[in-house]
């Protein structure tokens, strides 16, 4: 075993509050994201399943049918109404409408069980995000050792009033969740007419907006009010954007709290190199969505290794790269950067997993000097 997997197998990196929490509501959305897939290929093989019976069965009957309309044909002969008596003594007519009849009441009642699974689902997911989203401000409040607390926000909207007490008193800056917030909004508004007014809403302007935004996954019946979702890919989109809400979040968190899991994460890393060693000057010279460049100095304290300057990309790619610009000259830092490279980075991007909620692939580069 490598030296540096070895490390890597003795020396676990220790995880703080935040992360723990975040991890926990990751796993969550894994569960309930598995459980949606699940029970959803369960569901369209289902109906498929009976959909095929009832168009075998159909053409058993309609097999029969003709020949029985044939012979009639046969007897009728030049008869002007030969088809007519035909068509109904065979039944063609009637097993075509019970065929599509039966059809219709598949296709309904499917559909029906995706709306109220779906609903399932929409309701679960806001009452997870709602609550842990407290947690996450209850947790940086004690942290941090805020003197106000998020009890102290009185408000029934918890899912606003949290993001509101990240905002003000953890100083997150939360201009680049403002898409997410919206979207949060809009599954509250319909959440709350599916639990308090049993999936009844009036086309008001807020309805609109979410209409126009998911354009034939809802629909209303403007008759009796009632609203159904009738595609999973409403629910999917939730699922992408509560992911992508928590993979920002703690990247904002983390910055609030002098980026203590990167750094944590980097420290971890770099002591596979050398135990004494410590990142110091640390920063971020981008710091985007898809994109964050780290630059930091790495104090060896240790006389057979040289201190060194380290610049690390890691932009958001749909495979997984690695390049390595070693300019120390130091032949113990070459061997390690070399092993990570061979590895395409897996210890490196151990540092940023806690942030992943989407499994997302990684241009990675290194600059070593």
């Amino acid at each position: 075993m490598n030296k540096f997997t070895f490390y890597h197998v003795l020396n676990e990196k220790k995880e703080n509050n935040i992360e723990k929490i975040f991890q926990e509501i990751k796993n969550q959305i894994i569960i309930y994201h598995r459980q949606f897939n699940l029970t959803l290929k369960s569901y369209k093989k289902e109906w498929n399943d009976e959909l095929k019976k009832n168009d075998d069965s159909y053409e058993k009957q309609r097999k029969k049918s003709e020949k029985i309309y044939n012979k009639a044909i046969e007897e009728y002969g030049d008869d002007v109404y030969a088809h007519t008596y035909a068509n109904n003594a065979s039944g063609l007519s009637v097993i075509a409408h019970q065929h599509q009849s039966t059809k219709e009441d598949i296709d309904r009642e499917y559909e029906e069980f995706l709306d109220l699974y779906s609903k399932s689902i929409l309701i679960a997911l806001y009452s997870l995000n709602e609550s842990e989203l407290n947690r996450i401000a209850v947790v940086s409040s004690e942290i941090l050792n805020k003197k106000i607390k998020p009890s102290h926000f009185d408000s029934r909207n918890y899912l606003i009033s949290s993001i509101t007490y990240l905002n003000l008193v953890i100083e997150i800056e939360t201009e680049t969740l403002e898409k997410y917030i919206t979207s949060f909004t809009q599954y509250q508004y319909l959440r709350n007419g599916i639990v308090h007014n049993s999936s009844k809403f009036k086309e008001d302007k807020t309805l609109k907006t979410i209409q126009s935004k998911f354009k034939d996954a809802i629909s209303l019946n403007k008759a009796t009010g009632n609203l159904r979702i009738r595609k999973a890919s409403f629910i999917k989109d939730y699922f992408q954007i509560i992911k992508e809400f928590y993979e920002n979040l703690l990247w904002q968190v983390d910055l609030s709290q002098d980026s203590i899991i990167v750094k944590n994460g980097l420290n971890h890393w770099i002591k596979a190199l050398n135990n004494k060693s410590e990142i110091e000057q640390f920063k971020y010279e981008k710091f985007t969505e898809k994109e964050k460049l780290l630059s930091f100095k790495v104090k060896s304290n240790n006389e057979e290794l040289r201190d060194f300057d380290l610049k690390i990309i890691f932009k958001k790619s749909e495979n997984r790269t690695f390049e390595l610009t070693d300019q120390t000259g130091d032949e113990m830092i070459n061997e390690f950067l070399i092993y990570e490279k061979k590895l395409e980075g897996d210890y490196l991007v151990d540092i940023i997993k806690p942030f992943d909620f989407i499994y997302t692939n990684y241009y990675i580069k290194i600059l070593a000097y």
